[in-house]
Parts: structure tokens; C-alpha cells; sequence
């Protein structure tokens, strides 16, 4: 006679939410192999712009892929610690510390919004605006996603030399400031956190 093997009672079990990444390769695939190493013969190659946008492209994937337990992008996790240290803040502030444009931004929190990472609260002061801070999972999650980010950051600096990260960091850090006003969604210097600290340190003296 068969018995079903279900015949006990049926408990309803919410999964444990659990972000610890599992193990991670130190390549991404196919990485170091010869067919994969470029030449600098294009004309392409002389141009800063391309350069730049090649470098931003590296940079996204790198991320991507050290971040890839936690299907989480470079984009995400800028907003996401931009909205940790400033708390309060609303859609258009996140913009213009991140430099990022409205439609971007929008896109970002709306994803970090639905996984419960970011919740946006009716402001008291302006009934139209929201603000944003970021969820006690959210806070967990930064934590988790902070090695990946690191070892992100480790690669990406990884063919130059002690001396030439820092010359390499102090031209962006410059062609950035110098063109800020350039971009389509410019850094609000005002708005930066350290900034507004410094400013209400003045105002004080």
C-alpha cells in the first residue's frame, strides 16, 4: 500500500534572508589569455574620449562581475552609499552628488526601492517631496557588498605601479573637477556631504 509522503502538516517557512557571497574567481572569464591582449595600433586608441568610455566600460564589468552574487551594479551601489550618508535626502539630491542624470537616478532607486534597500518617506516639510534613507537590510547589505567593491577597485588599479595610481587618480580627480560644469549631469559641489559640513563650520566662526 503506498503512503503519500507528505502526510504530515504543512508549515509555511519564510526563507532566511542570507546575502554572504559565495566563492569568487579571481578573473573574470577568459581574462590573461593572449587572444584577449590588445595593441594599441587604431586610431581609436589616440583618443582620450574612447579611452575614457573603454576605461568606464573595464570599470563596469570588473564591478559587475565581483559583485555578481549580489546581482549589483557600480551604479547601484553609488546611490546606494550616497543615500547612507545623506540621509534624508531626495531624488534630486542623489542626482547632483552623484552626477548622475534624473533618468538614471530614477531607474537606480526605483530597483534599490523594490529590493527593499531604500525606502522613500513623504518629507514633512513638503508634502511633494520624498525622502530617502536607506532600509536596515540596505544597511547589512553595503557591508556585504563593500569586499567585492574593494577587490573591484584592487583590479582596476592593478597594471599600474604605487606612484602611478596615485599620478593616474590625481589626473582624473582633475579632469573632473576642471570639467565638471561640462557635463550633462554635473557634481554640485554645495550638495556633497563633506561640503556641507565644512560650510556650517565656517558659518559658525
Amino acid at each position: 500500500m503506498k503512503t503519500s509522503r507528505n502526510s504530515g502538516p504543512r508549515t509555511s517557512v519564510k526563507p532566511r534572508v542570507d546575502f554572504t557571497p559565495g566563492p569568487t574567481r579571481t578573473r573574470l572569464a577568459g581574462n590573461g589569455g593572449s587572444e584577449n591582449r590588445i595593441r594599441l595600433d587604431s586610431p581609436l586608441n589616440e583618443r582620450p574620449g574612447y579611452l575614457l568610455w573603454r576605461a568606464r566600460h573595464i570599470a563596469d564589468s570588473i564591478f559587475t562581475h565581483e559583485c555578481r552574487e549580489f546581482s549589483f551594479t557600480s551604479s547601484q551601489y553609488v546611490v546606494l552609499a550616497v543615500v547612507k550618508e545623506t540621509p534624508g535626502t531626495d531624488q534630486i539630491g542623489v542626482s547632483r552628488i552623484a552626477g548622475l542624470d534624473r533618468f538614471t537616478t530614477a531607474l537606480v532607486l526605483s530597483n534599490l526601492i523594490k529590493r527593499k534597500l531604500v525606502i522613500q518617506e513623504r518629507s514633512t516639510s513638503d508634502r511633494r517631496r520624498y525622502s530617502l534613507r536607506l532600509t536596515p537590510r540596505g544597511l547589512e547589505f553595503l557591508k556585504f557588498v563593500l569586499p567585492g567593491a574593494t577587490r573591484a577597485r584592487a583590479r582596476l588599479l592593478s597594471p599600474f605601479t604605487q606612484r602611478e595610481r596615485r599620478v593616474f587618480i590625481r589626473m582624473l580627480q582633475k579632469l573632473v573637477t576642471a570639467l565638471n560644469s561640462d557635463a550633462r549631469a554635473p557634481v554640485h559641489e554645495g550638495a556633497l556631504p563633506h561640503t556641507r559640513r565644512r560650510l556650517s563650520r565656517i558659518a559658525k566662526t
